[in-house]
């Protein structure tokens, strides 16, 4: 199954979203590549208006979006959005919208969701302390939720710097598993 790898710079554009607009589903569009296996690799994240100002719910500015894809070009390659509740998966209407754009629409995009609440704690601890899931929609199995990695830049020979950056993969692959 594909991975989601998240750069350093898109985990803190999310944060610092999050923390400008908790009480509501803070959103936007993620920036990056996905190669030939699948695997989507996220470099950063650009914040969206939700205009439905919601805390269950978010929708984007048609115009806004299309401004970004514009701006863009082939690199959009999902969206994330929080859910201030705490509410730890996709709910219907996530499922819904990732079945519509992922197969109807084909477009492959990648679909993270953090989880709140998103309280003083949270702000104080920074963005290592994000509950991130990740998840797609494919044809032949549905609704899967996918493993997610943050880049950590190593030197390919260091076995300690790749034993570091295995550890904390695990770390984080138990928190949305």
């Amino acid at each position: 199954m594909a991975r989601v790898v998240m750069e350093q710079q898109a985990r803190e554009d999310i944060f610092s979203d999050i923390c400008q607009r908790p009480q509501i589903e803070a959103c936007g569009i993620l920036l990056g590549k996905q190669n030939q296996a699948g695997d989507w690799y996220i470099t950063e994240a650009r914040a969206l208006r939700n205009t439905a100002s919601s805390a269950v719910y978010f929708e984007f500015e048609p115009e806004e979006l299309l401004m970004m894809e514009l701006q863009y070009p082939e690199q959009i390659i999902g969206i994330y959005h929080s859910h201030p509740t705490g509410y730890a998966c996709a709910s219907e209407t996530d499922i819904n919208n990732m079945r519509r754009v992922n197969l109807e629409q084909q477009i492959p995009w990648a679909w993270l969701i953090v989880c709140g609440p998103f309280d003083s704690t949270f702000r104080m601890e920074g963005e290592q302390s994000m509950h991130i899931i990740a998840y797609h929609y494919y044809p032949d199995h549905g609704l899967c939720t996918l493993k997610i990695q943050s880049s950590i830049q190593t030197e390919p020979s260091t076995h300690s710097s790749q034993k570091a950056q295995q550890d904390y993969t695990e770390q984080q692959n138990k928190r949305i598993g």
